[in-house]
This record gives C-alpha cells, structure tokens and sequence, in this order.
C-alpha cells in the first residue's frame, strides 16, 4: 500500500452531520487504516447480469462472475481467467470479439468492517477508473456516472452513511470509453485491445479516520547550490473537518529526524492548510543535507516525514507517512534555444528513453522493479512518460529510490483525431510537415469542456505525484500544445500545488505565447539510421537540442523471445505479416526497412537462428552512437530520449530489453555509451572524443587506442595521457589510423588509471565502405541510405574458443551474484560474444538477468571477467556464441 497521500475531488457537504450512531458502536478508540482493495473482486458483463442493482445482487451464479484485476483491465482480467487463450501470442487478439466490451461491466467486492465508530469517517478512494462508472454501496448510490468520469480524475467519497458493520457489498458499474473520450492508449506502439483498457486500472482504497482528517501533506525543499551546506524544508498538511462542531485538534509533524507540533482549532466543516515553515520552526533548517541526485552523479538521498493527528482527548485522528528528496532543478534555454537541465546547481544530460505499462495496465510489482534496476544498470538517469502511467505510487517511489527522473505528460493519444476514434483525412504528402503545422492543420481542437476535463486531470496528477524528487518536469503535450488559455490554468496549478516542478509546453518544437519556446525537437528518426546520422544531421534528429522521442527503431530481440510470440509455421522467413503485427501500427507496421539495412551491411541469413544473433550486431551498432553523439556534444544536447525503454507486448519495434525482460544487445550498446568515463569514436570526423561525466576531475590517466585488421593483426597502437581533464567535460583527441585498404578494422578503445588498471573501454568494428545518407530523399520518420557500410567479411575471421570458469560471489536480497571469467588463448580476436542465461533444460532464457557486460570482443590472449545476477531460485547454465566462435553451453 502505498503512504503517499492522494488528494482528489472531495464532496462532503453536510453529510457528517446526518450520521447516526445507531448502526455503530460507542467505542472510544478510533480504528484509524486505510487499505487497498485489491483482492476478492468479481466482474460480469450487464449483458448477463443486468443493469439494476438488485437484480445483480440477486445473481450469483458462478459461471457468470470471473475474478476481476484491481488494478488491471476487464480484458486483463478475462486472459488472466482462461477465457480467451494468451493474446500476446501470434494475431490472437483480433479474434477477441469487442461486442462484449460495448456494454456496462460490473465490479463487485466484499467488505468486511470491524469495530466502527460513531465519530469516525470513511471515505473510498478512486485514483483511476476506465471511463465512467455508478458506485454502489449496501445497495446505496454513492456517487454516479455523470460525476465519476475521466481516467485520470481522482475522487475521495464520503461512504460514512452507508456503511455499516460486518459484511459491506461494493459494487461498481464501469462504462467503456466512447469516441473522443479522454483516455489511456498506446496509439502507434501496439494493438488496441478490445476493451478500450476499460477498468479500474488504479488503486482503490477505503480510509477510516476521525472526524477531523488529513487530506494531503506535501514538502518542498530550497537551499543555495552555490552553498549546500544547508536548506530548508517547508510543510504543508492539508486538514478537513467533517464534523458540525469545531474540533480542537494537535498536529504532530515528525521530518528529517525533527519533532514539530501544531495546536489548532478547526471550525465546522472547514478545510484547511497547515504549514511548518523554517522561519517558525528553525529545526527545518536542515545542516548538511544529503542531496537527492541522479542516476550517475551521485546517491538519491531519501528522507522521512510522519504526520499524526489527534483530537482533544489526545486519541489518533489520522495519520500521513511519506518519503521526499532534498534537491533543486532547474531548466534554461541555450544561444540556441535548446532545452537544459541542471540539477543542484550542476548541468545534467537527460539520457532517458520511453516508459510505457503493461498492455493490460496489470500491476506487476516485481516486473516494475526489475526494469527500474535495468535502467539504472544501463546508466540512464531519466524516463520520459507519454502519458501518467502507473497502477499507484511503487514506480515513482523505484524512480525515487535508484534516482531516475520522470518526466511524465499528456499523450498525443488525444492530440489526433484518429486515435480518439475519429476519421483522419490527411492530405498526401503533409505527413511530412514541420510538426507545427501538421498540427495546426489536422490535430483535435480542443472544446471548453474538454479544456476544464483536462485541467483537472492535470490537477489531480500533480497532486498525486508532487511528492517525488524524481519528478524532473510536466509536459503539456506531446505532439501538439495546449492552448494559451489551458496552458494558463496548468501553469496556476503547478505555482498552487508543486511550485518547484517545472513545465514544458510540449515535447515537439513549440512556441508559446505564454512560456515561449519549448526547447524541444520531435523530428525522428523512429526506423533505422546508421551510426554516423547522429553525427552528420544537424537539421533533424541529429545530437543537438533536446531530442525528446528519437531511435534507431526496431530491436529484434534474441530467438527464445521470438519463439515465444511468433508461432512455428510464421518462424521464418521473417518477413510476414505476423511478424509485422508484431512490429509498431501505421508507418511501423514492418520490418523492411530494418531487414534491408541487416542484409546489406551484415549478408543474408539463411535461418531464424542467425537472424536472431545478426540483428543484435545491427542493434548494438546502431544504438550506441546515438547516446554517444550527444554525450559527446551535451553542450548543445540537453538530452535525449531513445523511443523506447520497453514494450507493453511482445514485439520487435522499440525496446531495450522485450516484453518478458530480456536485454537485447541494444540494451548494452547504450550501457557501453553511457559510461561515466567515456572514450568514444565519431563516425563522421573519424576522431576519438574522452567524455568525463562524473562530478570529479579525472588526473593521471592514459587512453589506450589500438586497431585490428580482419587477421588481428595490431596495425596500429598509440598511447595518449590525460594528465588532468575536469568533471563535465569533453574533449577531442586524434583521428583514427585508417586502415587503408582493409575492408574491415576493429578499434580498441581504454582508459587506464594511474596503475595501469582499465577503467572504461569501447570497442568498435568499422567498414573501409562508408554510410551514405540519402538527404534528399527526407521522410518524417527516418532518412534512408544510399549505400551501407559492408560487414560480410567479418564471415572470414578465424574461428575462436574460448575458455569459460563460473564462480560464485554472493547472495544480494532475492538474487545471487556469480562471477563469470572468459579466456581467449589464442592469438585472434573473439568477435562479439554473446552470453544467455538459460534454465536447465536449455528451453527458455532466465530473467530478469544482469549482466556487468555483455555483446563483448576478446583481443588475442585477452581474459575478461564479469558478472551476472540473476533470482537466486533459479539453476542456470550460460550459453555462449560468437561471430567467430560455435555455440557452447557451460
């Protein structure tokens, strides 16, 4: 259960003073909780169970009520039953009927209460319902479906008149979404499933409390970054009385280690904000602060707050427990207009990539937590969210905890027309518009009432997350941008309510009349482009300005993910129509272009095998230049955002690592990238770039700079100290060596300290055949190739085997650590090694899995050793194949 208070639409009134004890117990003690009811729900279609209460009360077949998700989806819930068979397989989910969908479902739970008091209140908690939805309980309507709509409104119901004590029947009929609703959706990333994510996709909670009770608390911190030694925290406590009489009441604030107290005296029905202020209470003036920072640059420091309320009597009112960071961001334009961030006083990349939940909204604690640990793990610092996902508070409470920044936003889900459901008549040629006026032209114009709808959904959301040092900045849009009078209202609420979060009109290339311009860029790419595009562009996607969705597209993950989605009989060839349903939806509905450029830069793959292991050359190769390109220039790249982080399903477009949590090798080409020290190749000057991004000075370092032909032969080997370069820094170095007339060369790249010890490496294989862009053929997603850099000779090294040795480190938490060391004894180079975990029977990859490195090249007579982690439940045996070496199974 989440402690992070949750402020929504309250409707209290007069009803506290219609209460009657007779129903209750004259107990003194107040039994104070707030539960999540996320177990013993039921659902059934109103096309069988009718639409009247009574009615549905009255039937109880079995065979007509399925075990509900809360949270998750009404379609969720029915694969997670077995009525339909695992939709994530094949085309399975067209042949789920949406009939069914069309109609009103009911949800139904059981409540057991205990002990209820006279004096206390309850209130039910609504923090996201898909669309509308009639609230019943003990056949009493509580609220209904002309006041409880909108997925992300938020609503707190008084239910003191209506529940009783013992067993308590809650009932909720939701409605599905309808045309030009405002709702959830995953617009050009997959299928839209039959339901419309129709359900109650975020926590419901039921609130028993006294008469006097804590809506919200929320802390926000300052401190000079030039001086940080200390600051200051102020607390705001929001308090409802819901008596008809004034109740004098001590309001406890225990934070950072600190004790305060309030005594205050609350009228009839009146709501008030309480704040501790360091200026009345000095304790709140915090000496040495651990800052919250970022992945990469330091620890994410947590802190503590408790609130306790008491009445008169010194009996427990209510009660708020909540976790904040110390930390200050702030954001500018450069010369150029690009969006920047700093944190604590220090200027910060964004290396983000593209949140998104689980196609059915299904909460997957666990899963969650594993992804978060793959972001930290690759070294990226933020997640960009189209969208508010999440069921409740644990992905923000991870980001919090392993320093991720979100940046979460409206979805252009409800930007154009088609995703709303409405026709999209574009003209031929306009797909291809500066993002500005494709909007102005084709976009959904907002009406007055579904301005007010979208203010409050703002409203709610900042309430529900403003606690969370993770937050970097709220987006107004997506692909377009509110109107002035809109963006207005969202820029009162955030001075209201989050006075220390910023705001971004739009993730696109904006200019406000309001706030100005965005600072953003959107203009792709979102297929395949070569490693030197990011170097070369300088009028797209290229590494300048803030790239806020861009990549290099699909990622073919490794076989067993494919075996998994794609039934045998459409295995292979790769290029069929169950594979492109697999991929993204209108201009991504295919992997040719991908397949195209895997072909000609790699030769063709005779079977599904090679195919697998080829396309993680392509992935890791086309990846790792695009965070590179703008570590390399971050101070004309405010950040980027890879699109994306992770799929709702199983699929081939978008992700680092799959739906079922396995790393494809772009998972660590953007590891290699985002290394804290970081020597890099640029494709299109041939020079090599030292990157220091940690917060210390680097002295007395050497990089190490080696090239290999096809026979691994050394043709060249330089020596470079670095005597002293500072924190934040870039600098060129030397021009590659060329090769001359060799067709393919390999580039080692190390950092070696003071005691001769490699701190940081890279390691790249490069055609004497170059990429040529083709710029005057632009299309809005991607710019194709002319010709390709040719890696077919790479099929000529001499084969390797390598030796392996597995040795057991340690037990962390619920994983155990093992050591893995690789021994190339030869005098050739091992070509990208390829490591899988594997369950004993070979049959299927372990997962979640951590691999220190992996995808890497072992130089003649070279030993590597790295680790794995992985669930400590598991038996694993590794699998082992190379570009020149057999596959082997230790």
């Amino acid at each position: 259960m989440t402690s992070f208070s949750t402020v929504l639409k309250l409707q209290f009134g007069l009803l506290a003073c219609l209460l009657t004890a007779s129903c209750r117990q004259a107990s003194t003690a107040l039994p104070i909780a707030e539960n999540v009811l996320d177990s013993g729900w039921v659902m059934a279609p109103s096309q069988v169970v009718g639409d009247e209460v009574d009615k549905v009360l009255e039937h109880t077949a079995e065979n007509d009520w399925y075990p509900a998700l809360v949270p998750g989806t009404v379609l969720g819930a029915l694969v997670e039953a077995g009525v339909y068979p695992d939709p994530f397989i094949g085309t399975r989910m067209d042949s789920i009927p949406a009939q069914v969908f069309q109609s009103p479902w009911w949800f139904k739970k059981s409540l057991y209460i205990h002990n209820l008091n006279s004096e206390e209140q309850v209130i039910l908690y609504l923090d996201g319902i898909n669309y509308r939805a009639d609230i019943w309980l003990n056949q009493q309507l509580i609220a209904d479906k002309d006041s409880i709509y909108g997925a992300f409104r938020q609503f707190a119901l008084p239910v003191s008149r209506a529940i009783k004590e013992g067993e308590n029947q809650l009932l909720i009929k939701i409605y599905p979404p309808q045309v030009r609703d405002f709702y959830m959706g995953f617009v050009d990333w997959a299928p839209t499933p039959a339901d419309h994510f129709m359900g109650i996709f975020r926590d419901i909670r039921l609130k028993r409390s006294g008469s006097v009770f804590i809506e919200d608390v929320f802390v926000e911190s300052d401190f000079d970054v030039c001086d940080t030694s200390n600051a200051e925290l102020k607390a705001q406590v929001a308090l409802r009385n819901a008596s008809d009489r004034p109740e004098q009441i001590t309001l406890a604030l225990r934070i950072a280690g600190q004790q305060l107290k309030k005594q205050i005296v609350l009228e009839p029905f009146a709501h008030r904000i309480v704040s501790f202020d360091h200026r009345d209470f000095p304790q709140l003036q915090i000496k040495n602060p651990k800052l919250w920072w970022p992945n990469g640059l330091g620890a994410p420091s947590l802190y503590k707050a408790a609130v306790k309320l008491y009445n008169k009597n010194q009996e427990l009112s209510d009660s708020n427990y909540l976790t904040f960071g110390i930390r200050k961001i702030e954001t500018y334009r450069n010369s150029n207009q690009g969006r920047h961030y700093k944190i604590n006083g220090r200027d910060i990349l964004i290396k983000a990539a593209g949140w998104v939940d689980d196609l059915f909204l299904r909460y997957l604690p666990d899963k969650d937590r594993a992804q978060i640990q793959y972001v930290q793990d690759m070294g990226l610092n933020a997640l960009r969210l189209e969208g508010v996902w999440a069921n409740n508070q644990h992905l923000y409470d991870l980001c919090d905890q392993y320093g991720i920044l979100v940046m979460p936003g409206w979805s252009c889900q409800w930007e154009w027309p088609d995703y709303l459901g409405l026709p999209l008549e574009m003209k031929a040629g306009d797909e291809n518009l500066p993002i500005n006026e494709g909007v102005e032209r084709y976009a959904i114009k907002l009406m007055p009432k579904e301005k007010d709808l979208l203010a409050t959904y703002f409203r709610d959301q900042v309430k529900w997350l403003r606690n969370h040092p993770s937050i970097l900045t709220w987006l107004g849009g997506s692909d377009a941008m509110p109107p002035p009078d809109l963006e207005q209202r969202y820029l009162d609420t955030l001075a209201k309510y989050a006075p220390t979060t910023s705001f971004l009109i739009s993730a696109g290339e904006f200019t406000s009349t309001i706030s100005g311009k965005s600072g953003m860029k959107m203009n792709g790419p979102y297929q395949y482009v070569p490693p030197v595009y990011w170097y070369e562009d300088k009028k797209l996607g290229g590494a300048y300005g803030f790239n806020s969705e861009v990549g290099p597209g699909p990622q073919i993950p490794p076989i067993k993910s494919i075996e998994k989605m794609i039934p045998p009989a459409y295995r292979w060839p790769a290029d069929n129509a169950v594979w492109n349903y697999h991929s993204g939806r209108k201009d991504f509905a295919s992997l040719s272009i991908y397949l195209e450029a895997l072909q000609k830069r790699y030769g063709p793959s005779p079977n599904l095998a090679t195919l697998a292991f080829k396309a993680q050359l392509l992935n890791y190769e086309a990846i790792r230049p695009m965070f590179e390109a703008h570590v390399m220039n971050r101070k004309q790249a405010g950040g980027v955002v890879q699109w994306m982080l992770n799929s709702p399903w199983p699929e081939f477009y978008w992700q680092l690592y799959d739906y079922y949590l396995m790393p494809n090798a772009a998972y660590f080409g953007t590891k290699k990238a985002l290394q804290p020290i970081l020597p890099l190749y640029n494709y299109h000057d041939r020079s090599i770039y030292l990157s220091n991004d940690t917060r210390q000075d680097l002295r007395k370092h050497q990089l190490l700079v080696q090239v290999y032909n096809l026979q691994s032969q050394l043709i060249s080997r330089q020596v470079i100290p670095i005597d002293q370069m500072k924190a934040n820094h870039v600098v060129k170095l030397i021009k590659v060596p060329s090769g001359k007339q060799e067709p393919v060369t390999f580039l080692h790249l190390a950092v070696l300290n003071e005691h001769g010890q490699a701190v940081a490496d890279n390691f790249y294989w490069l055609s004497a055949q170059m990429d040529t862009l083709d710029w005057n053929t632009y299309s809005w997603f991607y710019t194709p190739s002319k010709e390709f850099a040719n890696f077919r000779p790479l099929s000529e090294l001499p084969p390797v085997k390598l030796e392996m040795a597995k040795k057991f480190l340690r037990n962390e938490g619920a994983y155990q650590v093992w050591q893995i060391t690789l021994k190339n004894t030869s005098d050739k180079l091992s070509f990208f090694n390829e490591l899988q975990l594997m369950n004993e029977s070979l049959t299927d990859n372990v997962l979640p899995v951590l691999w220190s490195d992996n995808y890497l090249s072992l130089l003649p007579y070279e030993v590597k050793m790295i680790t794995v982690r992985y669930p400590e439940d598991q038996n694993a045996r590794i699998q082992l194949q190379s570009v020149n070496g057999e596959v082997k199974i230790f």
